[in-house]
């Protein structure tokens, strides 16, 4: 039978779960492993973070997949419908093991895929010219640690040379080339694939699911944290280039707009933000950082925190929350999660929006 979206908010549902290593030169299923606790688990999703999701699970014996990855499943019954989702593919790590007389127990430390690119470097610093394509050098660095990829194509080259220090990692350097492209910065799905992303502005995603109060399914907690901050942001930009043998380019835009809550007109003082670039050639393109940097710092973060059970989202989706007891709703992006892998699979969400006035 089809599982559909309303049996999410069923408290009737059933979920348990499986741990099945994965062959780290196939990324293919192997066997299910019973020595990790089939509850008691959590996985963590961080779109902000460099590796972007991690996990803890409790094992209870000689837990031995040698170098291979793990696989972490749900499957949730309603009735006679059941459905399989895959959650993530990670690096298992043992680093400690409690021994009694009776057993053997421990928490595996889990990590993203992308620790593979974070742990290699460059042996010697490295120096990529101007006209190369960024998205594909970032690619090239990706396929050398053995991680399968998929790439939003790009024909964008550097303006300059970008160079790197000896020891700096591919994920910094991959991050760094994709910001010049105008990209996310590496994401990882649940099947270990690393995905490479154009840039869309949060603000035109269509929410995926509508959290509400005033239905008969409510499915999140009442305990709801909101966070809205805007003393930190900023109402100048100063661009700086560094330039060989002669005097730094500097450009300055200044937010004095009077309608505006963030500039200097509003509040009476200066809160200057530096951002030193590289990959631009000339003054007039400098100008265009720092206005271009200004209205990207002239918003300020508004987040919610809620806790519900476990609905099929990602972060980066967008998300929407209607509190009618509050008068409150909320549209934004989930930039994180923290699921606990036991039944109704409760979730801890953060939700962000960027407020720009």
């Amino acid at each position: 039978m089809t599982w559909q979206s309303s049996d999410w908010l069923s408290s009737n549902r059933f979920d348990n779960f499986r741990y099945v290593e994965v062959d780290k030169s196939t990324m293919k299923d192997l066997s299910e492993t019973d020595t990790i606790n089939e509850t008691g688990g959590t996985i963590k999703y961080d779109a902000l973070s460099a590796l972007k999701v991690s996990a803890d699970l409790p094992f209870v014996g000689n837990f031995n997949i040698g170098n291979n990855y793990l696989r972490v499943y749900s499957v949730s019954r309603l009735g006679s419908k059941e459905t399989t989702i895959l959650h993530a593919t990670l690096i298992p790590s043992r680093p400690a093991t409690d021994y009694s007389s009776a057993s053997a127990t421990g928490t595996l430390d889990c990590y993203s895929l992308l620790k593979l690119l974070e742990d290699a470097a460059t042996e010697e610093p490295i120096t990529y010219n101007a006209g190369v394509n960024a998205t594909g050098e970032a690619t090239l660095l990706i396929a050398k640690v053995g991680l399968p990829f998929i790439a939003d194509l790009s024909s964008m080259t550097l303006t300059s040379p970008r160079s790197y220090d000896a020891g700096t990692s591919y994920l910094e350097i991959c991050n760094d080339l994709l910001a010049v492209a105008g990209f996310n910065s590496l994401e990882i799905d649940s099947l270990g694939t690393v995905r490479l992303t154009k840039y869309a502005d949060p603000a035109t995603r269509s929410p995926v699911w509508v959290l509400r109060d005033d239905d008969e399914q409510v499915v999140f907690s009442p305990d709801v944290s909101y966070e809205f901050d805007t003393f930190h942001v900023p109402n100048k930009v100063i661009a700086v280039k560094s330039a060989t043998n002669s005097t730094p380019l500097t450009a300055t835009a200044l937010n004095d707009d009077p309608a505006s809550i963030y500039s200097t007109v509003s509040r009476g003082r200066v809160i200057a933000h530096t951002e030193t670039v590289s990959d631009v050639e000339g003054q007039q393109a400098l100008n265009a950082v720092a206005k271009r940097v200004l209205a990207e710092k002239s918003s300020a973060v508004e987040s919610i925190n809620i806790a519900h059970p476990f609905l099929p989202y990602n972060t980066g989706d967008a998300l929407s929350l209607s509190y009618t007891k509050h008068a409150f709703s909320f549209t934004g992006v989930a930039v994180s999660k923290e699921l606990s892998l036991s039944r109704g699979m409760l979730c801890k969400t953060r939700i962000r929006r960027f407020v720009r006035r």
